[in-house]
């Protein structure tokens, strides 16, 4: 064999030899850049599954605290129509007259009923009483400015009373009056069923104002009939951006969808109008209406983020492309494979420099990008104060840089949540010491009175938030009067404990001085109506028992009406004329009542949040539930009466959350030993 053909077996060994050398340090290349894209994209789904998830139950509490204010005040208007109509001779008449031209853009009351036919002399006295609804109508409307829009009162007799600025688009165009059939309405209608607070669906507000929600609950007269619906419009927009409105990047946002599957979204998305969920999101859309909290990707590769919102039966929900998060690492790969393939193609022209080349090219490719694997994989593994080091100026250096900037927005993140976990560890500890502070202020020792045979006693309160707005109290005046409160503040939370506070302290100050109950509220009045500017009131069942004869003289300032036991009789309502509850104005006169106590009878006082304790399907427990109970606790100890009255309502509200505070009180009479 000749030296020229070694020569070229020889060139072409080494020629195969580079060939291969060359095709696997290609391959080996687009590998590791496909096996850094992988890594790249578990850590940075892993990360927005956790941001999402947390994203969502933030603001699904917020909607829930934001939707609870409103029914609170629908709850507040109702009870004030119900008080009304049973003390309507303690309230004067305040006219109500049609809407006015020189009315438009001013708030102002106005009135509108049904048709013609109806006769409005008849219920003109009933629209003078309701009148007196601007006195809790304003502050709402001022403390809500650009919210709430209209607050109004439909009656079941056909008199509709409104509080807004609309008076132009009302104004009378045949005859004095004007007129709108608004028994037919789904507001009136929804109010009239349910039986209690409400928030209807989004709609078009026909003014042109926006799109908005409505808030209502039912009202009842004196005889507890259904007397009319009381309700407030809502801008869904101002509340749209105190709940949805955040920056999540291009393509991406939140919306919420309503219980008919309809989306509201942002104006400017494609969500926006009358599409629902079925239409955007296809399999995903009965994943995200079961109520059930997750992160999900459908089939269309868009990650949807979605919670309950318990108070509308809304959800909350984010929308996000999975090409948005991984848009980075696969632009680097894609970058990185066409260099490889066109590295590959040049290689039958200049082989000899291809093969020198490729591997100098391969070293500069690859180091940059194992540098970048390894400086990410210190960052996922917790180190947020490392950064990685931007070795090229091309898309490998903007891919290190945004993990920089992903760093350090985690660690600025990190840090805030570790300040707001700690500033809610502290009001957590301060409200503990409140709920301390509270239950210690009510009489928690049982048997009250050991040394005194002729009675017995036990009571409880469970506050809806860390501290209520009820309280009870009993104490003794002199040796043979035995005094009993039972009150209900309005409002929850700080602000109705405080004002709890004072009161109880006062009417025990004043009632150790003497005088029967209906002075003792009256006083009490006076002394809480200085200087009350956020309006708060309270409810109050004061009685004196004489512990000789069992003879009580009580007042009622607007609370729930006791329950008598009398042996072979049962438990029944003891129903008397009631008073306006106290704070709510200067100079009110509460009237007395008075009944008797005979040995083996039994008195039973609570507050609202038992009658008005709802279940998951925003059913009442009810007066008449209540009596049953009691009644089914005959022959047990006060404890005992309790115990199961409270075990009654748990298991009637079963997972649904405690909306009021529940406090109750009973006193059983042995009479003289």
């Amino acid at each position: 064999m000749s030296k020229s053909t070694i020569r070229k077996k020889l060139q072409r060994v080494v020629l195969y030899i580079s060939v291969i050398a060359l095709l696997i340090t290609g391959a080996v290349g687009i590998a590791g850049m496909f096996r850094i894209q992988e890594d790249s994209e578990s850590a940075l789904t892993r990360q927005m599954e956790q941001n999402l998830a947390s994203l969502t139950d933030s603001k699904a509490d917020l909607a829930d605290s934001e939707l609870g204010k409103y029914a609170g005040y629908a709850r507040n208007f109702a009870d004030y129509i119900h008080d009304l109509y049973v003390n309507s001779r303690d309230y004067m008449p305040h006219e109500v007259l049609p809407p006015k031209v020189e009315n438009a853009g001013m708030l102002a009351m106005q009135r509108v009923v049904t048709s013609k036919s109806l006769d409005l002399s008849g219920i003109m006295d009933e629209i003078c009483m309701l009148g007196n609804l601007r006195h809790i109508w304003h502050p709402v409307m001022n403390a809500n400015e650009g919210v709430i829009t209209s607050i109004y009162a439909g009656t079941k007799t056909g008199a509709l009373i409104a509080y807004d600025k609309n008076s132009h688009n009302a104004i009378p165009t045949d005859g004095p009056e004007s007129y709108y059939n608004f028994h037919g309405s789904d507001w009136y209608k929804t109010g009239r069923d349910k039986g209690g607070v409400f928030f209807t669906d989004v709609y078009s507000d026909n003014y042109g104002t926006g799109m908005m929600i409505t808030c209502g609950a039912p009202f009842y007269d004196a005889k507890w009939d259904f007397a009319g619906v009381v309700c407030m419009d809502i801008l869904i927009s101002d509340l749209y951006r105190a709940i949805v409105d955040i920056d999540l990047g291009e393509d991406a946002y939140a919306f919420l969808v309503d219980r008919n599957r309809k989306i509201i979204a942002p104006p400017n998305q494609q969500a926006s109008g009358d599409l629902t969920i079925d239409d955007v999101t296809h399999s995903l859309a009965d994943e995200i209406m079961s109520g059930r909290t997750g992160v999900s990707l459908s089939d269309s590769r868009v990650y949807y983020a979605y919670t309950p919102i318990k108070g509308t039966g809304w959800k909350f929900c984010v929308r996000i492309p999975e090409s948005v998060i991984l848009a980075p690492v696969r632009s680097v790969n894609r970058r990185v494979i066409y260099t490889m393939l066109s590295f590959l193609g040049a290689f039958v022209i200049v082989l000899a420099l291809a093969v020198a080349a490729s591997r100098n090219f391969s070293g500069r490719l690859t180091e940059p990008i194992i540098a970048l694997e390894h400086d990410v994989k210190k960052i996922s593994g917790g180190n947020l104060d490392y950064r990685a080091e931007i070795r090229t100026n091309d898309e490998i250096g903007d891919l290190a840089q945004s993990f920089n900037d992903m760093a350090a927005s985690l660690k600025d993140y990190v840090k805030n949540l570790a300040a707001v976990t700690a500033e809610k560890e502290r009001i957590g500890a301060e409200l503990n010491i409140a709920t301390q502070i509270q239950a210690d202020m009510l009489p928690r020792i049982f048997p009250p009175f050991p040394d005194r045979k002729e009675f017995d006693i036990y009571a409880t309160m469970n506050p809806a938030k860390e501290v209520g707005g009820d309280f009870y109290d009993f104490f003794m005046v002199d040796d043979d009067h035995l005094a009993l409160v039972m009150a209900d503040v309005s409002g929850k939370g700080v602000p109705a404990a405080l004002f709890m506070v004072i009161s109880k302290t006062l009417i025990k100050n004043r009632a150790q001085m003497g005088g029967t109950p209906s002075e003792i509220l009256a006083d009490v009045n006076e002394q809480l109506c200085e200087g009350n500017e956020a309006e708060l009131f309270v409810t109050v069942w004061l009685g004196i028992l004489e512990i000789s004869t069992g003879h009580v003289t009580a007042s009622n300032a607007g609370h729930e009406y006791p329950a008598i036991y009398r042996p072979g009789e049962g438990y029944t309502l003891f129903k008397t004329k009631q008073s306006p509850a106290v704070a709510t104005m200067e100079g009110i006169r509460f009237k007395p009542s008075e009944f008797t106590l005979s040995p083996g009878d039994n008195l039973y006082l609570y507050t609202d949040g038992v009658a008005e304790a709802t279940n998951s399907s925003n059913e009442l427990y009810g007066t008449d539930r209540m009596i049953a109970t009691l009644n089914e606790t005959e022959g047990l100890p006060v404890e005992g009466i309790l115990s199961v009255m409270k075990k009654s309502v748990d298991d009637f509200t079963g997972d649904a959350p405690q909306f009021d505070d529940i406090t109750m009180l009973v006193l059983k009479y042995y009479g003289k030993c």
